[in-house]
């Protein structure tokens, strides 16, 4: 009796450590991971580590890939961040069943380790079970917001609108008007069409560049280029900015300015805002005037537009949503000194005036470029 008791508990053990075995052997570790379908880096884990792993585990590995830029896939990830703990999180992001990785490096150094472990200890390969919670999803995009970045950009923004290349077609557009008789009213009509011209042609610009340096971004080693030409043309323009302050405040000539718009540009800015604004139709000439002369211009606020727009891509890579509100931040900014002036001379401002205080305060603009410029160098370097 004593021996059959045995043999039926010793191949019940048996049984029921073969089905833990087969269990164990059957089952996969399976890795959840975000990020972005236009981040260079994003691209680079897929390609160069998660795919690797799926070719050489094979069935004992499952990876679930999301688009952080798609609504769903992003609210999914915010849930669990939550779960998780997750309180600083990063452009990509590696679920493992009780741990999570954050950011490039810590992805691309640790993820192999990790598996390895979790394959030693196969009680630990368990499935990821999502806890179904609500998110809002307007208040996290508030919180992601970084605000050393926003207010970076908005300074970015604020010195390109004071550029002296800006001003110079706002001062000379004022002053022909002013030439010609023109009312009040009518200066402040045409000035804010020719703004609203502006603003929508330099945004219809970003949005090109934006849509390009994102595609580009898509490609690891693109991404990396454009975030040294960024940097490497922020830092150029910012020392030379404050070169160009010493060197008006010493010889008080605007020849010995370096970032300004070539003379050739200038005579034919004034020759479109002459030619058009003759006649009846100001407003219908001076959208045309405002569209032409921003595409002009672009030779010299470019020079700050972008490695602004270059930042605001690669940013914000978990959500490129941010990176369209932080253009249209930009572009309303920059339209805000030529609503301004439009005001200014409607209420009686001299267009003598406007031009002595912008030749003024010219030195100032320039040192305030310059430190921007430095300044987003700095930070796409080291943050970025």
């Amino acid at each position: 009796m004593k021996k059959i008791t045995l043999f039926i508990f010793v191949t019940l053990f048996s049984l029921a450590s073969i089905n833990t075995y087969a269990k164990s052997a059957d089952s996969a570790l399976e890795l959840y991971f975000f990020g972005s379908a236009t981040c260079g880096e994003c691209i680079d884990i897929k390609n160069n580590l998660l795919n690797p792993l799926t070719q050489e585990h094979g069935s004992r590995i499952r990876i679930r890939n999301y688009d952080s830029d798609k609504r769903e896939d992003y609210e999914l990830m915010l849930r669990m961040e939550r779960q998780y703990g997750v309180t600083e999180p990063a452009a990509q992001t590696l679920f493992f069943p009780d741990t999570v990785l954050l950011g490039y490096s810590d992805i691309m150094e640790n993820t192999r380790a990790l598996v390895s472990e979790y394959f030693n200890n196969p009680h630990r390969l368990v499935s990821i079970a999502v806890t179904e919670t609500t998110v809002d999803l307007e208040d996290e995009l508030r919180k992601r917001v970084n605000i050393s970045k926003f207010w970076l950009i908005a300074a970015a923004a604020f010195v390109d609108s004071i550029n002296p290349c800006a001003i110079a077609t706002m001062v000379f557009l004022v002053s022909f008007l002013a030439t010609r008789k023109r009312k009040r009213s009518e200066i402040l009509i045409v000035g804010m069409s020719f703004t609203a011209a502006v603003f929508i042609t330099y945004l219809l610009l970003g949005a090109g560049v934006f849509a390009m340096l994102t595609a580009m971004n898509s490609y690891y080693i693109a991404s990396r280029v454009i975030k040294w030409i960024a940097i490497t043309l922020a830092g150029g323009v910012g020392i030379i900015s404050l070169i160009d302050a010493f060197r008006f405040k010493k010889t008080k000539d605007a020849k010995s300015v370096t970032l300004q718009l070539p003379k050739s540009v200038k005579m034919r800015i004034h020759n479109i805002i002459t030619t058009n604004m003759k006649g009846s139709r100001l407003v219908i000439g001076a959208i045309i005037t405002g569209f032409t002369v921003t595409l002009l211009e672009a030779v010299c606020t470019g020079q700050v537009y972008l490695p602004a727009i270059a930042m605001m891509v690669q940013s914000e890579g978990s959500l490129k949503l941010i990176g369209w509100l932080y253009l249209v931040m930009y572009n309303f900014i920059f339209v805000i000194p030529l609503i301004a002036v439009m005001i200014a001379t409607y209420y009686g401002m001299r267009w003598d005036k406007l031009s002595k205080m912008a030749v003024k305060h010219l030195t100032l603009s320039k040192i305030l470029l310059g430190c921007v410029m430095i300044g987003l160098a700095a930070y796409m370097f080291f943050a970025l």
